[in-house]
């Protein structure tokens, strides 16, 4: 009845728009999820009430159409946001939830479904592991018991797993078993502690340093991120070729459109490269 009842909702507005792209990203921690989802919404026609279908218990929901924050009224799932006028449009919606995460023994059950408004010429999601966690992988259990449906990638950003999907549609079913293999030996308070006590005990030894030497000419330091294979081939490229256009990376390494931005989108927020927004595309350089 429930399914029935949100097929009834979405079918006059499915028929009146479609999105050219949809990218989620659920950044997974402990007992949280943080949902970040943005698309590019087309519809044909003038829509009356525009309803976006959230996780259960989203709480903090924040939603812009176009850069301007809607003051959307929640019903269980559903954030209706108002009017949107036909056209392109940019919508961005941030919300919290703590559903669906469960421990299951050693292992932590993810589960979570990307329900679009409208259909998706392209429907992406990705999931980042907390720190420390991975997908098992056991001899007598086939691949989909821990990842359903299958990956179409799965990287790293150097520090968290990140599974990534993405297909045509408008509903995408994801379950996900991790597990945590590095622990924290001490709790996140001492550690705190002792990071401060550290800082100050450096700091101490800088300032005594610079009062008893003579100051040295700094080195150029180089950048040694934690790469794989895939950053690696974009980082040699750059170190090779200098500044160049996004479209030139691509077609060095044959890699598709969207998996280059996602490359890229992650080592720029590692601080590897920079990257310089020119009309519709953009110019990408080592970091200096």
């Amino acid at each position: 009845m429930k399914q029935l009842w949100v097929a009834l909702l979405i079918l006059p507005i499915v028929l009146a728009a479609s999105i050219e792209t949809s990218e989620t990203t659920l950044d997974v921690e402990k007992n949280n999820i943080i949902v970040y989802t943005s698309m590019m919404l087309t519809p044909q026609k003038d829509i009356g009430n525009l309803t976006f279908i959230l996780a259960q218990n989203a709480k903090d929901v924040e939603v812009t159409i176009d850069g301007e924050k809607r003051d959307c009224t929640l019903v269980k799932e559903f954030a209706r946001c108002g009017s949107m006028a036909n056209g392109t449009h940019t919508a961005n919606i941030t919300y919290e939830t703590s559903y669906p995460i469960a421990e299951s023994g050693e292992n932590t059950l993810i589960r979570y479904t990307d329900r679009l408004p409208y259909p998706a010429e392209k429907q992406q999601v990705s999931i980042k592991l907390p720190l420390g966690y991975i997908v098992p992988r056991e001899k007598d259990k086939d691949e989909d018991f821990y990842v359903t449906p299958k990956t179409t990638d799965t990287y790293s950003d150097g520090q968290r797993v990140i599974l990534y999907w993405e297909q045509k549609g408008q509903e995408l079913p994801i379950s996900v078993v991790a597990r945590q293999v590095v622990r924290t030996p001490i709790g996140w308070m001492a550690a705190a502690l002792i990071a401060i006590a550290a800082a100050i005990i450096s700091s101490y030894i800088v300032i005594h340093q610079r009062r008893t030497t003579k100051p040295k000419q700094k080195k150029k330091t180089t950048i040694v991120p934690t790469l794989i294979d895939n950053e690696q081939k974009i980082v040699n490229f750059l170190k090779e070729n200098g500044e160049v256009w996004q479209k030139q990376i691509q077609q060095a390494t044959t890699f598709s459109k969207a998996k280059v931005s996602r490359i890229l989108r992650n080592l720029e927020e590692r601080g590897v490269i920079t990257k310089t927004i020119y009309g519709n595309t953009n110019k990408i350089a080592l970091k200096k």
